[in-house]
């Protein structure tokens, strides 16, 4: 008996772990959020010294960009929200994008430790999610965030989810 209960007991570990472990990651270490009814995942990276956000869209395998409509993203934490505008790839088709950009003070430091994900204009509304990676996934992958230089209007002062001076 004490043999079963010990088995019973090993199981329910690695299910109560299998259930609680750490979200997985992105291709460039972010979080992964699930998009326009799971079929499409998308990528969150932060950058904790500038309020940078940055989205990337892949297949549900997280190997290959997967172009969504070029509409909005938005991001929030609690009652904040910042409006991620696209920014395609080269390899984008028209009226597509898999590269989402914005930025906003309240993302300085690193403190947003639960989020939601939204599709502009989608009907399945807000998704949740944990920042588990994302920040310091934004923290390695230092380049990216200047290949963004100057992109609008997140970057214009006082612009749509842009910083105020």
């Amino acid at each position: 008996m004490s043999i079963a209960a010990a088995v019973a007991l090993a199981v329910g570990m690695l299910f109560v772990q299998s259930c609680s472990g750490t979200a997985k990651a992105g291709p460039n270490g972010g979080d992964v959020v699930a998009l326009n009814d799971g079929k499409t995942s998308a990528e969150v990276l932060a950058n904790a010294d500038t309020g940078e956000v940055m989205v990337q869209t892949w297949d549900n395998d997280l190997k290959s960009a997967r172009p969504i409509e070029a509409r909005s993203l938005t991001i929030g934490a609690d009652e904040k929200q910042i409006q991620l505008d696209p920014h395609p790839l080269a390899s984008d088709p028209a009226g597509y994008c898999s590269r989402f950009y914005g930025r906003a003070e309240w993302m300085r430091g690193g403190t947003v430790r639960h989020g939601w994900l939204s599709h502009s204009g989608a009907a399945t509304g807000r998704q949740n999610f944990e920042w588990n990676h994302g920040w310091q996934a934004g923290k390695s992958h230092g380049p990216m965030w200047s290949e963004m230089q100057g992109h609008g209007p997140g970057m214009q002062r006082g612009g749509p989810g842009g910083m105020n001076p």
